[in-house]
């Protein structure tokens, strides 16, 4: 992911400052707790609701809008204006997702990435930047951030960044046997980012897209309780999957593992109340 002063940007926008901020769109998908632990005593924020984000910025509006916009979603969110105070959010209570604004009074998010590099190695971490700053973001990812995201916010692709991010910080640990978790709808989220992870560029673009779109909208209808619209998208990546083994894009136990999660997904439609 990258390039991100070159995307359309919603025309549904409020501003603060003389600068836009996109109105968030509603979906709802599954963070996933990151492996890696350093010598630190790690006391887990809450893990109620569909993971545990923390924000970083020193604008207090940006942070009223991102939390708002996650704690709609199901996540539990924890915010902090500057750098060391965000040091010592991951030292108390690792989350499974930072969103770090690059520039900041005292310790920047250049040096903060740094730091809690030190303190979390596999810590996912995304850059949050103003356009102007996006040279900058870019030499992040040298650090070990994920991505980039630049305001005004797409917040479906930031949505997308969370999902890839955390699938690619998790693949070393489930990438045999697949994920399986209490959570039917993040392991099936995780095994679609692997395994669209691992398709070739033409493959990617003209079936894995479709699987990660489907995937996100399912989860967001499940945590919705909308289970006919979410067993209609499962059978839209049915069929996706089907065709992607009649191609040959996806093939073998990756396939095998993403139609099991599948399945799981859809037991656990039938199984709710």
């Amino acid at each position: 992911m990258g390039d991100a002063e070159n995307r359309n940007w919603p025309a549904n926008t409020v501003s603060w400052g003389g600068e836009k901020l996109s109105r968030p769109i509603r979906v709802a998908t599954k963070a996933i707790p990151t492996g890696g632990r350093s010598c630190y005593n790690f006391s887990p924020m809450a893990s109620t609701g569909l993971g545990r984000i923390l924000i970083v910025d020193d604008e207090q509006s940006v942070r009223e809008v991102l939390s708002e916009y996650f704690i709609e979603q199901g996540y539990a969110v924890e915010t902090a204006g500057d750098g060391e105070e965000a040091l010592g959010i991951v030292q108390r209570s690792l989350p499974d997702l930072v969103l770090l604004d690059v520039r900041m009074p005292g310790i920047d998010g250049v040096e903060t990435l740094r730091r809690i590099r030190g303190i979390a190695p596999d810590l996912a971490v995304i850059m949050v930047t103003a356009n102007e700053d996006v040279g900058l973001a870019r030499d992040t990812l040298k650090l070990g951030a994920l991505d980039y995201v630049a305001k005004p916010f797409d917040f479906v692709y930031l949505e997308r960044a969370i999902m890839a991010g955390l699938a690619r910080a998790d693949t070393s640990s489930t990438a045999v046997a697949g994920p399986v978790s209490a959570d039917p709808w993040r392991d099936l989220s995780l095994c679609v980012f692997q395994a669209v992870r691992r398709m070739n560029s033409v493959a990617r673009a003209s079936i894995g897209v479709r699987l990660e779109d489907a995937v996100v909208a399912g989860a967001r209808e499940a945590a919705m309780s909308r289970a006919a619209e979410a067993t209609a998208t499962l059978g839209t990546m049915a069929l996706l999957l089907s065709v992607a083994s009649e191609l040959r894009d996806l093939t073998g136990a990756e396939l095998t593992r993403v139609q099991a999660a599948v399945e799981r997904a859809r037991e656990s439609l039938r199984a709710a109340p």
